[in-house]
This record gives structure tokens, C-alpha cells and sequence, in this order.
């Protein structure tokens, strides 16, 4: 194939089936698209995150039907659970931070004490 963004992913991931390439390549461009077009965009934002998705699910609807056939229903699966995905990424980063944190305060207490009252 004589794709530069299709090797360039190939490279990348040597293990992935073309439909997993083509379809980090619409996502791809889908998201500098959007990026460019929505002015303070955010991965946080679910709109924002569907709009990607849609329009990479339509880029190979419209380029690579045959590709779209196979991952037709992965794209509405995400479209239609993109905000529950958004939801439990940011809880898993708060629940890191959180953690973190706790983690950090019980160090800097254990380093305020004297060795000899340890």
C-alpha cells in the first residue's frame, strides 16, 4: 500500500489488521479537523468527542466502504457510549490523583518525624 499514514501506523503497530489502521487514520484526521473547526475544544467534552468519532465513522463510509462494513458497529458503539467512557476516564485519573496524593501526605508526616520517635 502506498499510504503515508498507512505506513507510518503499520510501522507502529506491525501486529494491526488494516481496519485497525484505517481506522486510527479517519480518527486521526478527524480530530485535527475538529480541533481546528471547534474553537477551545477538549477531550473532556462529549460532544466534542462524538463529533470525532462521527466524522471519522463517515470518512470511511464514504472513502473505504469496504473497510466501513467490517467497523461499522464499533464506531456506534462508541458514539452511543462516549460520554459513559469520558465519565470513567476522568474518574479513574481523579481516583489516581486522589491517591496520589493521600500517598504524598503520608510520606511528607512520615518525614517530619524525628528517627527516634519512629
Amino acid at each position: 500500500m502506498d499510504n503515508e499514514k498507512y505506513d507510518y501506523y503499520k510501522r507502529l503497530h506491525p501486529d494491526w489488521s488494516d481496519e485497525q489502521i484505517w481506522i486510527a487514520i479517519s480518527l486521526s484526521l478527524e480530530a485535527d479537523k475538529t480541533i481546528d473547526e471547534v474553537k477551545d475544544a477538549s477531550a473532556d467534552d462529549p460532544d466534542v468527542m462524538r463529533r470525532i468519532l462521527e466524522g471519522a465513522r463517515n470518512w470511511l463510509r464514504d472513502v473505504l466502504p469496504d473497510v466501513f462494513v467490517k467497523v461499522s458497529a464499533f464506531f456506534d458503539r462508541l458514539i452511543t457510549t462516549v460520554g459513559e467512557w469520558i465519565q470513567k476516564g476522568l474518574a479513574y485519573a481523579l481516583n489516581a490523583i486522589e491517591y496520589l496524593y493521600e500517598k504524598g501526605k503520608m510520606v511528607v508526616e512520615t518525614l517530619k518525624t524525628p528517627i527516634d520517635k519512629q
